[in-house]
């Protein structure tokens, strides 16, 4: 189905006198982590005004369209227009429109591309914005915030547990999760030479293991008894977590602060 959705966009784009170049991105150019429900991530490079992106008009000989989001996203070429497509088929297109007058300054933004159109030799210009993707390190200075704001909003999730708002809590719970328990989760990875996936994605594969089992403690049930439950073993978590990056990235653990921060939430549900 996909290649049948390749050929139309293909298609489209040789007879549209705008479009100059077309490019796939994301897990089918880099061949990573593809199956049945694999989204295209297609960039349409155009000249002049944009007239994509906006309606649906315009993908009438790509497809019927049952759903479609246009955003705008930041890029290190300053702001894009995206069309996100769902078609009436479930193919699911994330097409992107960038004016080849940006070429004029190339940036860091594709990690692998494969040029479906390239009306007039384009991907020697757009493969200047083709970067090695570098997991860096975490800082020792990142590292001392994510340690110091994950103890912080602890607090608000004793003091909104205490008041039995469990909606609430379980926003907080999300926050620490994207926020302070992914990047230790990353850099347990990089620290074992294991590559990541973004967001989260495929977790399970690259976290070590010890960790991975323990995953199901960072998410409770809609109940306070089990929210108070879900801290302590995150905390439990928490603790061993940034405590191996420490020790590997040889970063100190304020452990009298810790310490403090545990003595003052365990007052806070007992009182």
């Amino acid at each position: 189905m996909l290649d049948e959705l390749l050929a139309r966009i293909i298609a489209w784009a040789e007879g549209e006198a705008r479009v100059c170049a077309v490019v796939l991105e994301g897990s089918l150019a880099k061949n990573e982590d593809v199956d049945d429900l694999s989204d295209l991530d297609v960039n349409i490079w155009f000249e002049g005004d944009l007239a994509f992106g906006i309606g649906t008009e315009w993908l009438a000989d790509i497809g019927e369209v049952l759903i479609e989001n246009p955003l705008d996203m930041m890029s290190p070429a300053g702001e894009i227009r995206t069309q996100l497509v769902i078609f009436k088929n479930g193919e699911k297109v994330d097409f992107s429109f960038w004016s080849v007058s940006l070429l004029e300054k190339p940036f860091p933004y594709y990690e692998k591309i494969e040029m479906l159109v390239d009306k007039d030799n384009y991907v020697a210009k757009i493969s200047k914005c083709v970067t090695e993707n570098k997991k860096v390190a975490l800082a020792k200075s990142e590292f001392e915030r994510i340690v110091n704001e994950f103890w912080f909003e602890l607090h608000y999730v004793a003091k909104f547990l205490k008041r039995g708002e469990v909606w609430f809590v379980q926003g907080i719970q999300a926050g620490i999760r994207e926020n302070y328990f992914l990047p230790l989760f990353e850099e347990c990875a990089r620290i074992e030479g294991v590559k990541t996936s973004f967001s989260g994605r495929k977790i399970e594969k690259w976290l070590p293991s010890v960790f991975v089992k323990r995953l199901p403690f960072l998410f409770a049930g809609y109940d306070v008894a089990d929210g108070w439950q879900m801290m302590w073993k995150e905390i439990a978590l928490f603790e061993e977590v940034s405590l191996f990056v420490a020790r590997n990235r040889d970063f100190d653990l304020p452990l009298a602060k810790i310490e403090g921060m545990k003595a003052l939430l365990k007052q806070i549900q007992e009182a």
